[in-house]
């Protein structure tokens, strides 16, 4: 009795195990939506921003290389070189180092990362433009007049709740934090009493740091069947410099290879989850 028990014991761990090793790769396609003329959801509410600690961001390489590739280049935008240095031919990869900000010098990120081809199982990595097969659904959404934020993929490691990756996400427009004055804050007692009762104290401002249109989480985790927890913030600049913030959290049971379209107010996003090498 006590042999069977543990014969089952360990082909439950082995099942368990050979189950959560298994790869699988996502396709996401994020576009946002058409303004509704009588939208009823209120988005001014403050909310807690999306945890970013922890997270694995796959995007933020691959864009920094293809500005650093651009700046090589000789794009306009990295276009700050001295009078001298082209007096004396500077090379462009010696002015386009590790100093530049790349990821900030877009105003708009590309709609896919140029990630390369890889068909390993070593660790998570994002599937290269080519490998995607959402296009047609790409070209229709813009037919229809819809805007695209993010088409990319990446395949992974099934694993349990506890052990899943959370990726990091983002696409869109950049969105410039408005600047907040703040008035000094003085500690002296004596000070503050020789300011005369009409005269202002000296401001500062600050700036908050900007925003993607399109920023936050995506986690796939396997519990017998793949489960997606997804939540994002749709950012959009008010007439007054002020951003307005519209949370998407959504939860869904999900079956392989299936396409599955999650739906808001704000944005739209196509998901299929297929499986690799099994």
């Amino acid at each position: 009795m006590l042999f069977k028990k543990s014969l089952l014991l360990l082909c439950c761990v082995f099942s368990s195990t050979a189950f959560a090793e298994r790869w699988f790769e996502v396709e996401v396609l994020i576009f946002k939506q058409r303004p509704a003329p009588y939208m009823q959801e209120d988005f001014s509410l403050d909310k807690d921003p999306i945890k970013k600690s922890n997270n694995l961001d796959l995007l933020t390489p691959i864009y920094e290389e293809q500005a650093k590739q651009d700046c090589i280049n000789g794009d306009s935008r990295f276009n700050s070189a001295s009078f001298t240095d082209s007096l004396i031919s500077v090379s462009r990869s010696n002015l386009c180092d590790e100093s530049i900000d790349y990821l900030s010098s877009y105003n708009v990120l590309p709609l896919s990362p140029l990630a390369p081809v890889r068909d390993d199982m070593e660790q998570t990595y994002l599937l290269a433009p080519e490998q995607l097969k959402f296009i047609p659904q790409q070209q229709s959404l813009v037919r229809n007049g819809l805007k695209p934020l993010l088409h990319t993929g990446w395949r992974f490691k099934g694993a349990s709740k506890s052990r899943s990756e959370h990726i990091s996400l983002f696409g869109g427009q950049l969105i410039p934090a408005p600047y907040i004055a703040k008035t000094a804050n003085y500690q002296s007692d004596d000070f503050i009493n020789q300011v005369s009762f009409n005269s202002s104290l000296p401001t500062t401002e600050e700036k908050a740091s900007d925003s993607w249109e399109l920023e936050g989480v995506f986690n796939i985790y396997l519990r017998h069947y793949l489960f997606i927890n997804a939540n994002f913030d749709i950012n959009e600049a008010l007439p007054t410099g002020d951003i307005q913030r519209a949370r998407f959290s959504q939860f869904k049971r999900v079956i392989s290879n299936e396409v599955h379209y999650f739906d808001h107010p704000k944005m739209g996003m196509i998901v299929q989850i297929r499986k690799f090498k099994h």
